[in-house]
């Protein structure tokens, strides 16, 4: 069972809506002509999202919602959709799909692009949702039930939709409130505790935070998990093994998760967790586990993970095979950390033909088996014109990666932090470094190295040695 997105063709939807259709009307379609299958993931229980584009200007509209459609053998058909024509061209950009594809139809071929039904996320299916004011079904006599339209279902979907936002989940708190429930007042202290407070009143709200814990978290936050970490009243970060990750439907339905560690997850089973309908959505993605090459080339090639904004592998038994072949995946990524995996000279220069290295903003090269060949290269290849943070600590470098550094300053421009603990350099790839037209750096870290305080001591405060 799954959410799915079909497209309504002109010619079909202007039978059923005449040739002056306008957002907000509501034309109660109840089936779908179509043996596509595609659609087969919606038989048992999803919803079919109907969708088209309206000329001139391929506004894309939500038309009808069928749930828990059945299929005859030449259609599919449901009770009457109860949702209004609704325009949903502002989610073009936010609609991932379970594939991690998205929308990305050129100028002109919207319509086209959308021909084969694709399969939603479970946050994309909540801010269709969301986006209609409804669940979008209704009885046979047309109107909709009183229970088609749960208000708080509603509102949880506002808030699992748009995760950074506070108003969504102070929205939800005042629902929860007024109906009595005391998960409002925990989302409301959440959010007083994010803001300035007199030290009293901080005080005050940590105690009776600390009382509703201790008396709901039990009912309110039940999934078997190794840790969370909350944010504004709801789970944001979570640590789980592969198997409770698999388990924990529930929790990302109910909790709008944006940062996942994994452990224990067998290198076999990467090709499972890409499957998991809710990774489309996370951004921070952790792996304490040893997926070893092959996992981690399944990984950065999946749809699935294309959104990541973070991806952590530490101690992942990685080698320069990992990094062969990056072509266009990860396109959203800011942060890569390769920490404690043997990658060698090699894995950087393979590294160097990834098409979105230029976006990266913080990489960790700590424990790599580098040498200051291999950070010539890296910083040799495209422009590293965002990277605010790199780590290379813990390298066999030399006195020679200074002047690497130096000499490829231009390339540099962002950088602020850079981390070269225990990396075998001495004072004079320090000077070289601080005397490179750097202009942002702020930071240079060599504790653990063979220089002396007193021989950087003129370059404080920016170098800690």
């Amino acid at each position: 069972m799954a959410d799915v997105m079909a497209i309504v063709s002109k010619a079909v939807f202007e039978k059923a809506a005449g040739k002056n259709p306008a957002v907000g009307d509501r034309l109660g379609m109840d089936r779908y002509v179509s043996a596509n299958k595609n659609l087969a993931p919606v038989a048992g229980g999803g919803k079919l999202y109907l969708v088209t584009v309206r000329p001139p200007d391929e506004k894309l509209w939500l038309v009808a919602i069928l749930a828990k459609p059945a299929f005859d053998g030449t259609q599919w058909v449901a009770a009457p959709s109860a949702i209004p024509i609704t325009d949903i061209s502002h989610l073009r950009s936010e609609i991932r799909f379970e594939s991690g594809a998205g929308i990305t139809a050129k100028p002109g071929a919207l319509g086209m692009s959308l021909q084969t039904p694709r399969v939603l996320t479970a946050g994309d299916a909540a801010q269709l949702d969301a986006a209609a004011g409804g669940s979008g079904s209704a009885p046979a006599g047309g109107a909709a039930a009183p229970g088609d339209r749960d208000p708080r279902a509603q509102l949880l979907a506002a808030v699992i939709a748009d995760p950074d936002s506070d108003l969504p989940k102070q929205v939800y708190a005042d629902h929860l409130m007024q109906a009595g429930d005391p998960r409002g007042e925990l989302i409301q202290l959440e959010l007083a505790l994010a803001g300035p407070l007199a030290i009293r009143k901080r005080d005050e709200l940590k105690q009776r935070h600390a009382k509703l814990l201790a008396a709901h978290r039990r009912t309110w936050f039940p999934y078997k998990l190794e840790s969370f970490r909350m944010r504004g009243g709801f789970i944001r970060s979570v640590r789980a093994t592969f198997v409770q990750l698999r388990a924990a439907t529930a929790l990302f339905a109910s909790e709008p998760v944006v940062e996942v560690e994994v452990t224990n997850l067998p290198a076999a089973s990467v090709k499972k967790l890409v499957a998991l309908p809710w990774l489309p959505r996370i951004r921070n993605l952790i792996i304490r586990s040893h997926i070893g090459d092959a996992g981690f080339q399944a990984l950065w090639k999946a749809k699935a993970a294309a959104g990541l904004r973070s991806l952590n592998v530490t101690s992942n038994g990685l080698t320069a095979k990992a990094l062969a072949d990056l072509g266009d995946g990860m396109p959203h990524l800011e942060t890569l950390v390769l920490t404690a995996n043997p990658i060698g000279d090699a894995g950087l220069k393979a590294l160097c033909a990834w098409q979105h290295l230029g976006q990266i903003e913080t990489l960790y090269l700590s424990k790599c088996r580098i040498s200051e060949a291999g950070v010539a290269a890296l910083l040799g290849g495209p422009a590293l014109t965002r990277l605010d943070k790199l780590c290379l600590s813990h390298n066999d470098l030399d006195d020679t990666v200074g002047p690497a550094i130096a000499s490829r300053a231009a390339k540099l421009p962002a950088l602020r932090h850079l981390e070269l603990m225990e990396a075998g350099i001495g004072a004079s790839a320090v000077t070289a470094m601080m005397a490179a037209k750097l202009p942002r750096l702020t930071t240079l870290d060599v504790r653990k190295n063979a220089i002396a305080a007193a021989d950087v001591a003129e370059l404080a405060p920016r170098v800690r040695a």
